[in-house]
């Protein structure tokens, strides 16, 4: 395992780059970002020391799904690539507890999320099909949706 020190705005990797490690904070900050340094930036999450980010790297060997970003001096990452992570596991098994916490917080999210938009999509329907005037709440809805689905096709917005 190698260890690396960044400065706050190093970025640790980017959304697209490929993907076969993981990172556990030994020290400082990190910060999860979709869409980094673009209009549309968002961030995703914050991870502090003892937590692990990337793991969907070794998990999926699929690119990066966002970008990670220092966002303190001097924070200090340790990298497991695949061949390590078994033996990291073994070593440090409360982190297996604390990675599945994680996962599991980010289904959560993604779920209520998926339920949101079946019942903005339900409304939207309701309201077609009675005539009736779409609702502020429900337009803000609807654009903030239709954002999401052109930058998934790579339209921008």
């Amino acid at each position: 395992m190698r260890e690396y020190v960044f400065q706050n705005g190093d970025v640790v990797f980017r959304q697209g780059d490929e993907s076969h490690t993981m990172f556990e904070i030994m020290s400082g900050k990190i910060s999860i970002y979709a869409d980094y340094e673009t209009p549309h930036q968002k961030e995703l999450a914050t991870f502090e020391e003892r937590q692990t980010f990337g793991e969907m790297g070794i998990i999926e060997d699929m690119p990066r799904s966002a970008t990670a970003v220092a966002t303190e001096d001097n924070t200090r990452v340790q990298e497991i690539n695949a061949e390590e992570f078994a033996d990291y596991f073994k070593e440090k098994p409360i982190q297996v507890f604390l990675l599945m916490k994680q996962m599991s917080r980010r289904l959560r999210d993604t779920t209520q999320n998926y339920v949101e938009a079946c019942r903005t999509v339900a409304e939207t329907m309701k309201t077609e099909k009675n005539g009736e005037e779409k609702s502020g709440m429900l337009k803000n809805k609807l654009k903030a949706f239709a954002d999401v689905y052109r930058k998934l096709l790579g339209e921008g917005s």
